[in-house]
């Protein structure tokens, strides 16, 4: 009987710890999330505006009928806690300051990892900062979404050797600030990808062109003087 009861518990165990891994982790919201850190524009349609930081991305969604954000990432994503998002608020635009409570949760579909989060019906922005590694933002996109890219003022984007925005943006433009903005009317687009760099980097890139360009003329130079001074001993002889 003993025996039996220890399958039993071995059995009950494993059927866990298969649903646990399949519907993924579920975690609440943040306990003090902070709504002051994000810029909430409200638009009549869906819309997403990443801001870059110089360490990370300020995602902000404006939401439409819909209690529910599916976003997708690569499964890397689900090795950082909390799914390697901070702050994560979902808010009011008559209420801004108080974010509601919300559920976040993870599933594996297909090779993409999912990320789940759940929000009441009043909800018009779901916020959340994340880390990036190097100067670059790629993101798949779900439904048809207006997308606003906003770099910090010392970047800008556009070179064929430094980094561009692909697709090509519909918009691209500065502000007053001297950010560089794109934008993507999200009629067809399923995802995008902007890789950025300092607004010094094309001159820097120039001078190091440059001084390479001198130096390969010098080492050319020296290499025919020396042909030279060779020749004419032979001719001595």
């Amino acid at each position: 009987m003993e025996s039996i009861r220890h399958n039993k518990k071995i059995i009950i165990s494993v059927l866990l710890l298969f649903i646990f891994t399949s519907l993924g982790c579920i975690q609440q919201s943040d306990i003090t999330p902070d709504s002051t850190e994000y810029v909430f524009n409200y638009t009549p349609y869906n819309s997403i505006a990443y801001y870059i930081m110089e360490d990370g991305v300020k995602t902000v969604y404006v939401i439409h009928n819909a209690t529910q954000l599916d976003l997708i990432y690569m499964t890397s994503a689900s090795s950082r806690s909390n799914f390697g998002m901070s702050n994560i608020v979902a808010v009011n635009r008559g209420n801004t300051a108080n974010s509601y409570s919300y559920t976040i949760s993870s599933r594996v579909i297909k090779g993409r990892k999912h990320v789940f989060i759940e929000f009441p019906p009043s909800t018009d922005f779901v916020a959340y900062t994340e880390k990036l590694e190097g100067n670059a933002l790629a993101r798949e996109i779900k439904g048809n979404n207006q997308i606003k890219v906003v770099l910090l003022p010392d970047y800008t984007t556009g070179s064929r050797f430094l980094g561009m925005p692909i697709p090509k943006p519909d918009k691209m433009y500065e502000d007053d600030s001297g950010r560089t903005i794109m934008e993507w009317n999200g009629s067809d687009i399923k995802g995008f990808s902007v890789k950025y760099y300092k607004r010094s980097a094309p001159i820097v890139l120039t001078y190091f062109f440059t001084i390479l360009a001198v130096a390969a003329m010098l080492v050319l130079t020296y290499y025919r003087l020396k042909m030279q001074v060779l020749r004419k001993r032979r001719e001595g002889r």
